[in-house]
């Protein structure tokens, strides 16, 4: 049976169509007739673009849970370069612009490396980003590389239109900005933010003048809740060529804020996040009229650093305090120039703390860099990780372990300390106490009265072969495994003699490599790696900053470092309990007896005095481990021009009072997220 439809329905399926493209055209019309010029006028003046989200950056913590560093909201106040050009004076913008923020006492960057006072000349201390930046945009505009300071400024003022009537200073201000716009349009380097987190006052008076081209913007701001650690922490800040073509690859927009050195750079990967995407939209005056997300950003990892803040808190204030003490009374020539304390925990190799003097103030560092960069105190460098200094006679342990293993001497052999070692004719060694002597001695007594003697001969016979091949195994001279940049020394080999400086090894090398002397320059980090594997038996763990990495809400472990091995010294335990039984003489009886005789905790340590010449005051060196029995931690102090050893155990002492005492008596030190100022 046929179905009929209904003329009702037939009318709905005819005109339903008809209806449809009557509206569409009445639409189009409305669009392109009637509103159409004012469509077309908003197309002009509206800039659609895409926008990076940056990721906020994870937080770095302690070991107990203490927040080290973290994000806040912030707001910088950027200049977009079209759209200054575009407002048709943009050098008197500018001009406006930093007086407002002088006004507001805001810092304001200026990487031209030209002085702002007349005469102008290039800056001494010109960095190496503001080195390639220069010539990198002389090439661009083919300026002869030899032109100076003064035709360069008189080139600026041409090439920026700048007024004749400005001062030289006032020209100075002007082209600097320019500069660093221009050279960042043109080398796609991360856009220009003149002031980086902006107070109130500035944030009013600049929206109040409307200058053109430049905004406000949201931002993520860094914030460290200590002065301490300054070093190892590290900062973050805009990324330069060198990091744009390591970061790039990875998806990092060329305005992206990066770790520049320490922890920040270290962990980067796991800091960062990954950025986020909108499509902006703005009107004329650059104001935002629509913002669509088009992917949401991940916020970076919480990193768990193995610090102690507390105990780095402690060697720092310690190391600054017996350096000015030091000082007290010493010429000018002969002021202690800098010294480090690295303290580590045994069988594990997490650095509990890692001090470096002198410091600086993080919160001055862009202003202050060029004084920080020429300083003769050097405060930008990382003593604990990248100095090297002569071990003096904290080598001994490693001349003694190598001597009982390979059988030249026992636990029960004497030698009598003739005061002066003269193996050959014509060559004279002498025992720090000669005339005198330390009488018959075992190789433990020989490490209490540190008989340089006893090492002088012992050393020989041992060879210097087999020294420096224990030495390697202690970590001197090697890789230590931390997460930061280090030098890793000289230790004193035939080879290096023969390949590096070219020239025969010789016997009485050995007599001084045996004491710590010779070439043997070691950092304080390795020393204390040193030092931590004599109180594991041999063991040697890798030195690591890293416990653990988090999700951003502290939800999921993403990592978790496990101590490693790096080497082992094969010792019998007898010959390390020898050697170790040593060390608690010297804190017992020895060097160190005077702050250590009657410690609560058993010490063991060995004093260290490194000569440097004639003329120059000798480095102290200490290194010590705690308790005696089941050791915890382990460090090495040094400090450059410090005299004898013994005069920088008070440092230890304090650490170890720290770790054996306030540790666990001062519960604000254990409270999760305490701020340390």
């Amino acid at each position: 049976m046929r179905k009929t439809v209904s003329p009702g329905r037939v009318a709905v399926l005819v005109l339903l169509p008809l209806l449809l493209t009557v509206a569409v055209a009445v639409g189009l019309y409305q669009l392109q007739i009637v509103h159409g010029d004012a469509y077309y006028e908003r197309s002009l003046n509206t800039v659609v673009s895409n926008q990076t989200v940056p990721a906020s950056r994870g937080s770095i913590f302690d070991r107990n849970g203490r927040i080290l560093a973290y994000n806040r909201v912030g707001y910088n106040v950027t200049i977009d370069r079209e759209r200054l050009v575009a407002g048709g004076d943009p050098n008197g913008t500018l001009l406006t612009l930093v007086a407002l923020a002088d006004e507001a006492e805001a810092v304001h960057g200026d990487t031209l490396p030209i002085t702002v006072k007349t005469p102008f000349r290039y800056l001494a201390a010109m960095t190496e980003a503001q080195s390639t930046m220069l010539a990198r945009y002389r090439e661009h505009f083919k300026l002869a590389e030899d032109m100076s300071a003064p035709e360069l400024m008189a080139w600026f003022r041409e090439h920026y239109s700048v007024d004749p009537g400005y001062s030289d200073a006032r020209a100075r201000v002007a082209v600097g900005i320019r500069y660093e716009l221009e050279t960042r349009t043109l080398f796609e380097y991360s856009d220009y933010v003149f002031v980086t987190d902006a107070d109130i006052d500035l944030i009013s008076a600049v929206k109040e003048h409307g200058l053109p081209g430049v905004s406000v913007e949201t931002s993520s701001v860094r914030e460290y809740t200590t002065d301490y650690a300054i070093h190892l922490l590290g900062r973050v800040g805009p990324m330069n060529s060198a990091e744009i073509e390591q970061y790039k690859p990875l998806g990092y927009p060329m305005n992206a804020r990066v770790g520049k050195d320490g922890v920040e750079r270290a962990f980067e990967e796991y800091l960062h996040g990954t950025d986020g995407l909108m499509t902006v939209t703005r009107d004329q005056n650059g104001s935002v009229t629509d913002a669509v997300t088009v992917r949401e950003a991940q916020a970076g990892g919480n990193v768990t650093l193995t610090l102690d803040i507390a105990c780095q808190q402690t060697a720092e204030d310690s190391l600054a305090r017996t350096i000015s003490e030091l000082n007290e009374g010493r010429t000018e020539e002969k002021l202690i120039k800098g010294g480090a304390v690295v303290v580590l925990q045994v069988g594990t190799g997490d650095v509990l703390a890692s001090a470096s003097y002198p410091s600086y103030d993080r919160e001055t560092f862009a202003t202050d860099y060029a004084s920080l960069a020429t300083d003769p105190m050097a405060p930008l460098y990382d003593r604990s990780v990248m100095g090297t200094y002569p071990p003096g006679s904290t080598f001994k342990m490693n001349t003694a372990i190598a001597a009982l293993e390979s059988g030249t001497i026992t636990p029960e052999t004497q030698v009598y300390d003739a005061s002066v070692f003269s193996p050959y004719e014509g060559y004279e060694y002498r025992c720090w106490i000669a005339p005198g002597s330390h009488g018959w001695l075992t190789v433990s007594t020989a490490l209490q009265n540190s008989c340089n003697y006893f090492f002088y001969k012992t050393g020989l016979d041992t060879g210097i072969d087999t020294i420096s091949r224990y030495a390697a195994l202690f970590g001197l001279g090697q890789p230590t495994g931390i997460e930061l940049p280090e030098n890793t020394g000289i230790l004193a080999t035939r080879e290096y003699k023969e390949t590096v400086l070219r020239e025969d090894w010789y016997p009485g090398d050995t007599i001084l490599a045996s004491i710590g002397q010779s070439y043997n320059l070691f950092t304080p980090m390795q020393l204390a790696s040193y030092t931590a594997a004599i109180a594991a038996g041999g063991d040697r763990y890798a030195a690591h900053l890293l416990r653990s990495v988090k999700s951003y809400d502290n939800a999921t472990l993403l990592q978790y470092y496990a101590p490693r091995v790096l080497s082992r010294v094969e010792a019998s335990e007898e010959n390390m309990s020898t050697v170790q039984y040593g060390m608690l003489l010297v804190s017992k009886y020895g060097s160190s007896s005077e702050i250590f005789g009657s410690y609560p905790v058993d010490v063991a340590s060995k004093t260290g005095t490194a000569q440097l010449g004639e003329g120059r005051e000798n480095n102290a060196v200490f290194v010590a481990y705690a308790p005696y029995e089941n050791p915890e931690i382990a460090l090495a102090v040094v400090v450059e021009g410090g005299g004898s050893g013994a005069s920088v155990v008070q440092i230890a002492r304090d650490v170890f009072d720290y770790w054996f005492s306030s540790r666990e008596a001062d519960s604000s030190y254990s409270t999760e997220n305490q701020l340390l100022k």
